[in-house]
């Protein structure tokens, strides 16, 4: 990835954000239409003046990827496809009177919603039939597959949470249908979309495009669905591995943070267990090829590795507190094109638009992750559950 240098203070990050981190190769995801959204914002976001005031304005711009602040600087950076967009942040810059000292450019990669068709059947992996559902493990939906992000108690009734992308018409609830981990496979559906909030205009969101603070939907299991609030583990980080023998616990979630550092995880079923650092967060993504701005999202890299995918959207996010207990903050919707950069919605922002979500249901297990009482309400038509 080529870097060169702008200068500015922000705090909040915009991501351009391209549409295939959840494809591999296949027609993205359609651009919801004015059905799909309203027109008032939901609550503030709290940002600095010079972010609020030129933040929109630069990630209008045709070839902006991301915006954010540099954590040990403080300078702001915009992330930006080639160098020629530079001369069209200047002038912007200038007018809100942000001098070049103050910001620095950087040349990057577009990012891409991360579904994929469903194209293999693997044997014992995150992608085969999981008679217990947990976070990390394929889902199908229509003709391409994503995947699981976590399981959580809401008001609503026992639901699991993947991305608004994974959903048949996105930022509009219907009726969409999902199965684990194929239909071919298990033709008796685990869950039907529940809730997949509008778009709304105005705000923070830059002229021409439509937000959220999430990239995320609820679906509601169906009766007698076992699964539990845990993380399929794989065999090893950043190895592509995709067997998983093992679970995380979600002992803890952060649903009030915004902004991160260190070391961040996810599961999904293309790439396996996978981490990197994070670098950019709380920030305005504007995903290519649409319309459509997320705000407040946080980025993810690890230069020279694999760490997303397509298929990968959905997956759960999280921080290791030891081995094996695992602190969830949110869900993984997009990545760029080589694969080594993912950005997820943290799970304030996903509790802000679907409700409380409590993903941390105790006495469900042992320590070595097996089932002592899985969720399993009703008659079931899976097998695990007869």
């Amino acid at each position: 990835m080529n870097r060169a240098t702008v200068a500015g203070r922000l705090s909040v990050l915009i991501l351009f954000v391209a549409i295939s981190a959840c494809a591999d190769t296949t027609t993205p995801v359609g651009v919801p239409d004015e059905a799909g959204f309203s027109q008032g914002p939901p609550v503030h976001l709290e940002v600095p003046d010079r972010f609020a005031q030129a933040s929109p304005e630069v990630m209008a711009l045709p070839g902006t990827v991301f915006a954010a602040r540099d954590q040990s600087t403080g300078q702001l950076v915009f992330g930006v496809e080639r160098p020629a967009v530079a001369r069209d942040i200047a002038p912007i810059m200038a007018r809100k009177g942000i001098p070049e000292t103050d910001y620095r450019i950087r040349i990057t990669e577009p990012i891409h919603f991360m579904h994929a068709l469903q194209n293999e059947h693997a044997s014992a992996t995150l992608r085969t039939e999981h008679e217990t559902l947990v976070g990390g493990v394929q889902i199908h939906w229509s003709r391409y597959v994503c995947t699981l992000g976590f399981s959580a108690e809401h008001d609503d009734g026992w639901s699991f949470v993947t991305a608004s992308h994974c959903t048949d018409r996105q930022g509009s609830t219907g009726d969409t249908q999902y199965n684990q981990p194929h239909r071919d496979v298990s033709p008796d559906p685990i869950g039907f979309e529940a809730d997949d909030p509008a778009y709304f205009r105005r705000g923070l969101c830059s002229r021409g495009k439509i937000c959220r603070y999430s990239d995320a939907a609820r679906v509601r299991y169906e009766p007698g669905v076992r699964s539990l609030p845990r993380v399929a583990k794989t065999t090893g980080v950043n190895t592509g591995a995709v067997q998983a023998p093992s679970y995380f616990r979600i002992t803890d979630q952060d649903t009030s943070a915004d902004r991160f550092d260190g070391t961040i995880h996810k599961v999904g079923r293309t790439t396996g267990w996978t981490s990197g650092t994070a670098t950019d967060t709380c920030a305005m993504v504007n995903v290519a090829r649409s319309n459509i701005q997320l705000l407040c999202q946080t980025l993810v890299e690890n230069p020279g590795a694999r760490i997303v995918d397509g298929g990968d959207s959905g997956s759960p996010v999280f921080t290791l507190n030891g081995t094996d207990d695992a602190e969830l903050v949110g869900i993984l919707w997009g990545g760029n094109q080589s694969g080594d950069m993912f950005i997820f919605s943290p799970l304030s922002g996903i509790q802000r638009e679907l409700g409380r979500l409590d993903a941390t249901t105790e006495g469900m297990g042992d320590e070595n992750g097996a089932a002592d009482e899985p969720h399993c309400p009703g008659n079931s038509r899976r097998p695990a559950c007869r």
